[in-house]
């Protein structure tokens, strides 16, 4: 476990690491948590016998995140790791997210946790496939804050002339994807320049090091307590006598004396206990257990909700998604979907327009069909019962990810929903 850091009541931010693959994502974040001081004496031993194992000093500052054997012997980061680190201004904690395409499905979950991306750019390689498509996927999951660090500096040698090249082909690339200007920063996270401390390597950048950037233009969400509840249900057991509900709390608050519901089906009954919380109400971002007062049926991908203010469950949703699958989509397809803790079959009803990912320009008639790396809006209709939510109102409720026999085919947001008549 990492050490007990200091000043714990620190505002929390949540960061992704974003970019193409072999980009330097894990080293940089690895660097952020080494020079932060957030790495523990142990884990530091851990490294350098790795170290001796492996042969490669490259490695070095990827291995504080890498914490799988198969993980260190293909030098890939195949996981999700978190990890904090705190800054004059912030507890940060790092999601490191993998790069392949495989893998963009732990990208979609890592960003659903981020208040704010670092998109990772190689000074030497320069924008890749991966650059576009996870800065877009980051927006549509609804990510609204970036950062862009422009690694490896060190492999061009800190040459300004190689810094403002990608600069401007990056500004203009953001820009059309809604991200304004973003910040753009130099960093080796190899040697360490730029990242934590100024750099006396590059000093023609007379702008922040990366972390000092992230402190100035990043801010927290606000904790939505003042929302209605919803908590997805995630395992149920039985302990003696009763049956505990585990789930976590996105929005709003529950106290024992609580009528909820939860949908799909719809079941109703009052809390008679909140394990751990006998005296006062879960929030936000507390995974609890719960006694009810009679059987509910509770089972993993529920809903719970209060009755003033239902968890929807649509007949159908408009949809903005990005498409990742090699399998065109059409209308009258049968697609797998996951939201929050649940996931159901859905047939796309119809599919309404494609946008130009450059420009952001909606199509003028409805596509045949989106392929790989199209951006578009569709019509879906749930075949079984699901909870879901529109983005603007529970974005964690309002995030999905559409699955084929392969992997993550798409990622969406919800822009509206149609629900079913409430029982």
């Amino acid at each position: 476990m990492w050490r007990s850091l200091a000043l714990m009541d620190l505002p929390k931010i949540g960061l992704v690491l974003i970019g193409h693959k072999d980009h330097g994502k894990s080293t940089l974040a690895g660097r952020l948590l080494f020079d932060s001081g957030a790495i523990p004496e142990q884990k530091l031993k851990e490294v350098e016998a790795e170290l001796k194992i492996a042969g490669d000093e490259s490695f070095r500052y990827a291995f504080f995140l890498d914490m799988f054997e198969e993980e260190r012997r293909n030098g890939l980061t195949i996981d999700v790791m978190q990890m904090p680190f705190r800054s004059k201004r912030y507890l940060y904690t790092i999601i490191d997210c993998p790069g392949h395409r495989e893998f963009i499905k732990k990208m979609s979950t890592g960003a659903s946790q981020a208040d704010a991306a670092v998109l990772v750019v190689s000074a030497k390689e320069g924008i890749q496939e991966q650059t576009r498509q996870h800065a877009i996927l980051a927006k549509t999951l609804g990510i609204r804050q970036l950062v862009v660090a422009i690694n490896k500096m060190d492999l061009v040698g800190y040459a300004e002339e190689m810094f403002l090249e990608i600069c401007n082909k990056l500004r203009t690339i953001l820009g059309s994807i809604g991200y304004d200007d973003p910040p753009i920063v130099p960093v080796s996270a190899l040697d360490g320049e730029n990242v934590v401390r100024k750099s006396e390597k590059m000093r023609w950048h007379k702008g922040l090091s990366l972390i000092e950037t992230l402190d100035e233009n990043i801010v927290p969400s606000a904790l939505p307590t003042g929302k209605a509840l919803r908590a997805c249900v995630q395992d149920t057991y039985r302990i003696g006598e009763k049956e505990v509900i585990v789930c976590k709390i996105l929005t709003g608050a529950l106290k024992a004396g609580d009528l909820v519901y939860y949908d799909p089906p719809g079941r109703r009954g009052t809390v008679v206990k909140i394990e751990g919380f006998e005296n006062e109400a879960a929030g936000p971002g507390d995974s609890i257990g719960i006694v009810m007062d009679m059987d509910v049926g509770a089972a993993r991908g529920q809903v719970i909700s209060h009755p003033e203010n239902r968890a929807r469950v649509p007949r159908s949703l408009t949809a903005e998604v990005v498409i990742f699958s090699d399998k065109e989509l059409k209308t009258g397809d049968t697609i797998r979907i996951r939201c929050g803790t649940a996931e159901a079959n859905c047939t796309v009803q119809k599919l309404l327009e494609k946008i130009d990912p450059i420009n952001l320009i909606a199509s003028a008639d409805p596509p045949s069909s989106l392929k790989n790396g199209d951006v578009g809006k569709l019509v879906l209709s749930p075949i079984e019962p699901i909870c879901i939510e529109e983005y603007s109102e529970f974005p964690e409720l309002g995030r999905f990810i559409i699955e084929d026999r392969i992997g993550t085919a798409a990622a969406g947001i919800v822009l509206r929903v149609e629900t079913k008549k409430m029982r």
